[in-house]
């Protein structure tokens, strides 16, 4: 057999343990790792303080969470006293000197993009 016919025959058994789609599926391994990449910044912020256990999109979803759902449970809240200016609303008593926040002091503070 020459040595060319050897060497086809060698690489063509190397490969036939290869599924047929393997270069198919490592290909969409690495675009899902890219687009992955990309979309890092839109991901969902989790594990927030009163979130209970659910992911929120952007900052106003979380803070509507907050005042629907753990306002009424005398968890702390924020209202929006000016335009972008939110005060940290609590039941402690005696009531705690105003806590003041951005809208960017809270996003950076509970990890939104948005």
């Amino acid at each position: 057999m020459p040595l060319i016919s050897m060497l086809i025959f060698a690489m063509a058994a190397a490969c036939s343990d290869l599924p047929a789609n393997a270069v198919e599926e490592s290909n969409k391994v690495k675009e899902s790792n890219m687009s992955a990449d990309k979309d890092e910044e839109a991901q969902p912020a989790r594990q927030l303080p009163d979130s209970f256990g659910r992911t929120f999109a952007t900052l106003d979803e979380y803070l509507a969470h907050l005042r629907r759902y753990a306002a009424p449970i005398d968890k702390p809240w924020y209202r929006e006293v000016r335009p972008g200016v939110y005060e940290r609303v609590t039941t402690m008593v005696p009531r705690p000197a105003p806590q003041i926040f951005t809208r960017a002091q809270l996003m950076e503070r509970f990890g939104f993009t948005r």
